[in-house]
Parts: structure tokens; sequence; C-alpha cells
């Protein structure tokens, strides 16, 4: 399996399991629950990947220069 399909789906375990625990313990109705779920699980998607992407635009331009 590619590299980038198992690092895309790290990021969606990782979030995943963040959006779970930020809502788990949030004394909330299911529907309002089920939004937070959501919101968080995007906003965590969205900070790995600016971060992996980061990331790569560092190793490529600083480290792995030829």
């Amino acid at each position: 399996m590619s590299s980038a399909i198992l690092v895309l789906f790290a990021v969606i375990v990782v979030s995943a399991a963040a959006a779970l625990l930020k809502t788990r313990g949030k004394p909330a109705e299911k529907p309002v629950k089920a939004m937070m779920f959501v919101a968080y699980f995007w906003l965590s998607a969205f900070i790995q990947l600016t971060l992996l992407a980061l990331a790569y635009f560092i190793w490529q331009r600083f480290i792995n220069h030829s």
C-alpha cells in the first residue's frame, strides 16, 4: 500500500479518536453531539494535514535538497 494512503488513514483514525474523546464527556443531546463530533473531526483533520504539509515542505526544501 502506498505510504500516502497509510498516512491519510492514520489522519482519519487520529481525528476520529480525538473527536470521540472531545465529545464523550459533554452533556448534550444526541444530534448536538453528532454535530460536535463532525466539527471536532474536521478541525483535527485540518490541523493534522496542515502540519503534515508543512513538514513535507520543510523536508523537501531544506533537508532533502539535491
